[in-house]
């Protein structure tokens, strides 16, 4: 009798273990990057918080994050879209890898009269990051130029806030619809709980970017909340008209 419940007991804990890294058997190269944040004043510095990614526009690349992450690591000073009174020193690196880092140099889409704490600028959640240094292996996704299709697969590619160790995971959704400016997702294969992947690129089979992780939303036609990235139609056209462009 005894044997039996440490037995069951076993089974249970190594099921419970195992359905936390559930994860999709899709495979993808080492794409995505943790934050690091250092503060000028360093009781408000993040070693690491939220996700992001290297992005290829024509020929620069830039790094890429969620901006509402701004709304929970900000000090004091920082009112707007802006580090000017905040942030020392933003980097990016792969879990386990610090020294495969990327460095910013400055925050391309800074706006000071944009409220860190409004909600309703968040619609575009993302910041974009021209780069200082980039020690990293990581590789630059590029903009997906076809609309989604209806139930096609669509992936997360990150790590949890309470994931210490290992390659990116890689989870599994199905597009639903597009709502505005989000992408409503149907969920396949993913974590236990998302907290830490804000800001991670949503790609497609090919690994070409459809999204950035951000929350969720309520589709007003079922009533039902979903899984809502960011879709980057406004982050490429925010590029288009912002980045030098070169002729051919």
């Amino acid at each position: 009798m005894k044997w039996n419940f440490l037995t069951a007991l076993m089974l249970f804990l190594f099921a419970n273990c195992f359905s936390q890294e559930k994860v999709s058997s899709k495979k993808f190269e080492e794409i995505t990057l943790l934050n690091r944040i250092d503060f000028i004043e360093s009781k408000y510095d993040q070693p690491k918080f939220g996700c992001g990614f290297l992005l290829k526009y024509k020929q620069d690349t830039f790094a890429i994050t969620a901006k509402h992450l701004l709304k929970f690591i900000k000090s004091d000073e920082m009112k707007g879209v802006s580090f000017d009174n905040g942030i020392k020193k933003w980097s990016m690196f792969p879990l386990l890898k610090p020294a495969e880092n990327v460095v910013v140099e400055k925050l391309l889409n800074k706006n000071k009269n944009e409220p860190i704490t409004d909600k309703t600028t968040y619609e575009d959640d993302w910041l974009i990051f021209v780069l200082k240094e980039n020690h990293s292996k990581a590789k630059p996704l590029e903009f997906r130029e076809t609309p989604l299709i209806q139930g096609e697969k669509l992936f997360v590619l990150g790590w949890t806030r309470k994931m210490e160790s290992g390659e990116q995971r890689v989870y599994e959704f199905e597009y639903f619809k597009t709502l505005g400016k989000r992408i409503l997702l149907k969920e396949i294969i993913v974590p236990e709980q998302f907290g830490g992947l804000s800001g991670a690129p949503v790609v497609d089979e090919n690994g070409k970017v459809v999204g950035i992780v951000s929350g969720k939303t309520t589709d007003p036609d079922s009533g039902k909340s979903y899984f809502s990235p960011c879709d980057v139609n406004g982050l490429k056209i925010y590029l288009e008209n912002n980045v030098n462009r070169k002729d051919n």
